[in-house]
């Protein structure tokens, strides 16, 4: 296990109950810049900077999956993928923060000091029905790039992978979508992520990282990362369910 490996290992294995981000000192005496991830299930995410700017993605409605709702999230950001009950509860939060959906989500947006880039894919692109659209988010935080790409079923073009870009850590469906797992290496073989995060059902996450030799499995359903803390080789982060 490499050095920088050791480094993921404990700060994904830190104790986070009740904590926030924070940050740590690197043998260099600098300060390392922690963000925290919390999965409550399915595709639904919290995503925190150092600075306490938290970002939740497709929040679902109570009893469209077979998780709880979490409780008491104020998020700066909700990021939702497709309308459907499985992406969109808004009303899972307790505050009123921005909300990126639909065409309102696709282009570049510049929130609580994030820009956040949203590039759609249409389960038919001849038609780009706003029906069957899902629309794929890019950020930086705290030096990584992260890339979410919710419910997304179909493959997406060139063009739009390469908008995308190089990407540290990748949040990737690993089922309650039509994407195949050629299709699903194809992304990652594209956007060369250090860190994929799948989503879904527990069977199908256990399935996807089967398929890997370097997997990093949580006694919790949070976790840190850090820009230094990144894997020297791709490696799956599965989290504890909530």
């Amino acid at each position: 296990m490499t050095a920088r490996f050791c480094l993921l290992a404990a700060a994904l294995a830190f104790t986070l109950a009740g904590c926030g981000g924070g940050s740590i000192q690197k043998a260099t005496g600098q300060p390392q810049r922690l963000i925290r991830v919390d999965w409550y299930g399915e595709e639904c995410f919290r995503i925190q900077s150092a600075l306490g700017i938290a970002l939740l993605t497709n929040p679902f409605a109570e009893g469209a999956t077979d998780f709880a709702q979490p409780k008491n999230l104020h998020p700066e950001v909700i990021l939702i993928t497709s309308e459907n009950s499985r992406a969109n509860n808004v009303d899972m939060v307790d505050n009123t923060p921005h909300i990126l959906r639909g065409s309102v989500g696709v282009g570049s947006n510049s929130i609580a000091g994030l820009r956040i880039q949203g590039v759609p894919v249409f389960k038919n692109p001849e038609t780009q029905d706003v029906d069957g659209m899902n629309v794929i988010y890019r950020w930086s935080m705290d030096g990584l790039r992260f890339c979410f790409l919710g419910q997304l079923g179909t493959l997406p073009t060139a063009a739009d992978l390469s908008r995308l870009g190089k990407v540290d850590v990748l949040f990737l469906p690993a089922s309650g979508t039509d994407l195949t797992d050629s299709q699903r290496q194809q992304i990652i073989a594209q956007l060369r992520p250090q860190i994929i995060i799948p989503m879904g059902s527990i069977a199908a996450m256990n399935r996807f990282a089967s398929g890997y030799s370097a997997v990093f499995r949580l006694n919790a359903s949070a976790a840190l990362l850090s820009r230094e803390a990144l894997p020297a080789v791709p490696t799956v982060v599965l989290f504890r369910a909530p």
